[in-house]
């Protein structure tokens, strides 16, 4: 972790404001790419703001980034088919 890395309460609202407008536009829109868009997102901005990841090493940040990728692909290909059983 860099040790020149400054956090302050202004990048913290401004996350929560970003994770705040994704949450509303996924619950007004509704549509499934939309949901599953936005949930990757909001994945990502958690970890780079909350999780402080955003002050590590690039090849961190993106070996992070596609886990969230391919977790959300995963879930995505095995809960689809259930929930057409429905």
């Amino acid at each position: 972790m860099s040790d020149t890395s400054t956090t302050t309460y202004k990048s913290y609202w401004l996350a929560w404001f970003c994770l705040l407008l994704i949450t509303l536009a996924m619950v007004f829109i509704g549509s499934k790419p939309v949901l599953a868009i936005g949930m990757m997102v909001k994945a990502l901005i958690i970890a780079l703001f909350f999780m402080h990841l955003a002050f590590e090493k690039k090849s961190l940040i993106y070996s992070v980034g596609v886990g969230i990728l391919v977790t959300t692909a995963v879930l995505v290909v095995l809960l689809v088919p259930d929930g057409r059983a429905m």
